[in-house]
This record gives C-alpha cells, structure tokens and sequence, in this order.
C-alpha cells in the first residue's frame, strides 16, 4: 500500500510536465465580419444622408496572426495582430466621384483560458483588448477618369475581440480550430495553431 501511494505521489510532477510539454503555440485565422466592417458601414450610411452611395465593395480580411505563452494549463497570454483592408467606388447622382481603400492594422494583448483539455481536442475563451491603426486613401474621378489627386487619412481607436466558444482539434503539436465571439478577428473566425 505504501509502495502505491509512493508511486502515485512520483507520477504527479511528471504529468504535469507533460501537460505542459507545449508552453508556445503560434496560430494564423481567417474570420468574417470584424468590428472594422461596421466601423465602414456607420461612415456608408453617415455617406448616404449627403447623397454619396457605395458600389463594388469589396472586403480582405480579417487576417490574424497570435502567439499565446501558457503559464499554467489553464491559462495562456500572449497578443493577436490582425490586418483587414476593402474597396469601393463612391458614386453621387449615378456618376463616379472617388475610389476609397481603407486599411486596418490592430494590435492586441491577449489571454486565453483553456477550460477543457482533452489528448485530441479542447474548448477555450479569448480575450483580447488593443488599438487599431486606419490608413484611408480617397483617390478623385471626374466623369469616371482620375483626376491623379489623392487624399489620406490615418487614425488610431479602440479595438477588441471576445471569443466566447473556441474549440480545437488535433494532436499535441498541430490543431485547427473555431472561434465565435465578436470582435476585429470576427463574429466566427478558423484557423491553424501550432504548439510547441
């Protein structure tokens, strides 16, 4: 009896260092309606009440890019980087007025809380909270020619995203996943982490 509990006491550090033989992960996202989309919209419809309406839009993105250290198994802090950019002609009374490409860049601080930890699959939550860099670009037409003048922008806001329900399958080292939450990566967002 006493040899069993010698035993099982020996084995506890060495399953904890197995769960934590991957402390990194590095993932890539894809994702659909960031908050940058409905940043568009409000200044579309702020747009339309002076006449000026949109056409041929065209959106890429959100893109992320996240690294995550895990201190425990629980948790796991890192940050998130996305980029998302679109397109689209600005017309008034049916004639072509400008072309406007809008930029977003964000950088976020991140944690993560893995609250379930299976060999193959998990289900987590996210939190991120950071700034979003704008660059605006309005290129000029004149009777739907260049006129070559441009105008830019650049702005800098508050930006997020909560990922309520994240759930990963895989091996150890390498899982895809799915998000759904709100925020700039989306409302539902997929990817590709590699842990190590």
């Amino acid at each position: 009896m006493a040899a069993l509990a010698i035993s099982t006491v020996m084995s506890i550090p060495v399953q904890a260092q197995d769960e934590m033989e991957t402390r990194h992960e590095i993932g890539i996202t894809y994702g659909t309606v960031p908050n940058s989309v409905w940043v568009d919209i409000f200044t579309d419809v702020i747009g339309s009440m002076f006449g000026e309406t949109q056409d041929n839009i065209k959106f890429y993105g959100p893109i992320g890019l996240e690294y995550y250290y895990h201190t425990s198994p629980l948790i796991g802090v890192g940050a998130v980087g996305v980029f998302t950019t679109n397109n689209e002609d600005a017309f008034y009374e049916n004639a072509k007025i400008a072309h406007h490409t809008k930029s977003y860049l964000s950088f976020m601080p991140s944690v993560k809380f893995n609250w379930l930890r299976k060999n193959n699959w998990g289900m987590y939550s996210k939190l991120a909270a950071g700034a979003t860099y704008t660059h605006f670009c309005f290129e000029d037409y004149e009777n739907d020619r260049k006129t070559g003048e441009k105008e830019t922008a650049n702005d800098l806001f508050f930006n997020f995203q909560v990922s309520l329900i994240g759930i990963e399958a895989g091996n150890q080292h390498v899982r895809g996943f799915a998000e759904f939450g709100i925020g700039e990566q989306g409302i539902a967002l997929a990817g590709l982490r590699y842990k190590f």
